[in-house]
């Protein structure tokens, strides 16, 4: 479990927690602490906290069980909403600042990221919302790697251009071309996982079919963090070391 689900599971499990559900127990628990202050040796004030402290726990359990599907859902809509409302602005400025490279595949790709993204956001409703949770933080995860990406080929692009010496010009702009592919890998996985949820929601009684989504997304996240392992690596030979980076690009280039 991410520390997105953890949080949503515990603003879940605070959420029952209204004077409905606590009057009881502070009713059950000053009984018993007033009984307990005045010597009062009385089985039935005692027995009287006892049944209103565990009737408290009762309507909290069942408020609980009860309210949970319906508050689920809702969580994952108000994270979901959260996240896209924080990044829109930002990313429309990266959307203005590609447009500076004069490369139309970079704006490309960023709006085919922020539609298919918004469509994956959006499966999430009825049983899919309380199944979906960890495929939704996942999606995001690759979307923001991938933006980060994009927003690097763009500095890469400048950086190129200020470049004297050829040959280290030509390694920033095949690695920004590296780039970009891995954005476009990024993308037809996103399409793939997007066909997968629609599936899965149809038949969304089936738990297997959820599995595997998860398992194949989980797949396709694994093969990304090794990449950007080894941009990681390309990164810190380029600010660096020139040479190692000549040779680190080339490397990566025909692997």
């Amino acid at each position: 479990m991410n520390a997105d689900s953890k949080a949503i599971i515990g603003k879940l499990l605070l959420k029952p927690l209204d004077w409905l559900t606590l009057s009881p127990f502070v009713v059950g628990a000053t009984l018993g602490m007033g009984a307990w202050a005045v010597n009062l040796d009385s089985g039935v004030a005692t027995a009287a906290s006892v049944i209103l402290m565990l009737a408290s726990a009762g309507i909290y359990l069942q408020r609980l069980i009860l309210g949970w599907e319906g508050n689920y859902e809702e969580a994952v809509n108000e994270w979901v909403d959260s996240i896209e409302g924080k990044r829109e602005k930002e990313l429309d400025l990266l959307y203005t600042e590609l447009a500076q490279d004069g490369d139309p595949r970079t704006e490309n790709l960023l709006k085919d990221l922020r539609t298919l993204t918004k469509a994956l956001m959006s499966e999430r409703s009825g049983a899919m919302a309380l199944n979906s949770l960890d495929i939704v933080a996942d999606v995001d995860k690759l979307f923001r790697k991938s933006v980060d990406y994009l927003r690097e080929t763009l500095d890469l692009w400048r950086m190129a251009g200020e470049m004297e010496r050829k040959t280290i010009k030509e390694q920033l702009l095949q690695h920004r071309e590296m780039l970009i592919g891995e954005v476009e890998k990024s993308l037809e996985n996103l399409g793939a996982v997007l066909g997968s949820m629609k599936k899965a929601a149809v038949n969304s009684r089936d738990g297997n079919q959820l599995a595997e989504l998860r398992e194949d997304l989980a797949s396709r996240l694994r093969i990304a963090e090794e990449v950007e392992r080894k941009m990681q690596d390309l990164r810190y030979a380029r600010d660096n070391d020139e040479e190692e980076y000549l040779r680190y690009a080339d490397k990566c280039r025909t692997h």
